[in-house]
Formats: C-alpha cells, structure tokens, sequence
C-alpha cells in the first residue's frame, strides 16, 4: 500500500470532517443554550408555577434569608425540589401561586409596584413581615432553612466546620477561641 495514497471515503459516507464539525458545533452550542436555560436559577420553577412567580419566590428566598456572596443558585438548588412537588401536588403549587398574588398586593398596596419591583431589600422586608404567619411564608422560610443550612458544601463559606461529635467535641476543637460568641 502506498503511503501517499489519501483515503477516499466509502461511498456510504455522507459526512465529511467539515460537515462533522459544523453539526457537532451545532449540536453542542443548542446543548448548551438548553442546558443553561434549564438550569439557570431564574427558571428554577418555571415550568410548575410560571415564571414570575419563579423569579419572586427567588428574590424572596434571598430576602428571607440574605447571604449577599452566595449565588443565586444556592438558593434555587433549595427551592427546585419544591417546585417538582408543586408540579405535582396541587396544594402546594395553589399555595405558592397565591402566596406569590398576596406578596405582590401587598407590594401594590404599600411601593405601587410588584415585589419583584420593590427597590430597597428594606422595604421588600416590610412586605415579608406582613406575610410571616403565613403558611406560605412558613413553607419557603422552613425550606430554605433546611435546604440552605444543611448544604454541607455550604459549611465553610459560613465557618461552620460540621459535626463535632464523632471527633470528640467541640470542647477539645477550639471551641473557646471563636471571638464572635462573646457578643451573644
């Protein structure tokens, strides 16, 4: 066989290197835009209960509990298993649907806009407290609570070193050099 032979494609072959990449390209670029949008956490909950809803119950959830350097993210990774049970549980999805309608009246009633809309986290606050004996309030506050502080990849970014049983206690683990207790 001659080296300098260059190979010629079977004549089943249809697709060339060239033509190859240009769909795998397409293909990996449509992925992608899919994936992201998917997983962006502004979408978290579109599908179950709309994306507004979705975008105020996110802004909610970092009002409720507002860690400024955690990405959003976190805070949809806690919240997008309640919106696969809202797609399930007619409920649950009513109870966050007209959790959402009575979060934003009262932003009406008090700023003229919707929650969403609401400048200052202060004032996205005073809303919150008119609604914190709420089951709805109830229900995305124990969520997050659970979800955002038992998320061990979370631990360090809060100085929290975990469990300190199986290592003895924190008796014998610095526990009386951390500075912050002394102003509790």
């Amino acid at each position: 066989m001659n080296k300098n032979k260059t190979a010629v494609p079977s004549p089943n072959t249809n697709l060339s290197r060239r033509r190859f990449l240009a769909r795998s390209t397409v293909a990996a670029v449509g992925v992608g835009a899919l994936g992201s949008t998917l997983l962006s956490p502004a979408a978290w909950a579109a599908s179950a209960i709309g994306d507004h809803a979705s975008a105020t119950l996110l802004r909610m959830a970092r009002d409720v509990f507002p860690h400024d350097k955690l990405e959003d993210k976190y805070y949809a990774q806690v919240m997008s298993p309640l919106a696969e049970q809202a797609a399930k549980d007619t409920d649950l999805q009513t109870l966050l649907k007209d959790g959402v309608a009575t979060l934003d009246e009262q932003a009406k009633k008090r700023f003229g806009k919707v929650y969403l809309e609401v400048a200052t986290e202060a004032d996205r606050v005073t809303v919150l407290k008119a609604l914190e004996d709420t089951a709805f309030f109830q229900k995305i506050k124990g969520d997050l609570m659970m979800g955002i502080y038992n998320n061990q990849e979370l631990w360090p970014r809060f100085g929290y070193g975990g469990s300190a049983w199986e290592k003895g206690g924190y008796i014998n683990r610095g526990f009386d050099e951390n500075d912050w207790i002394e102003g509790v």
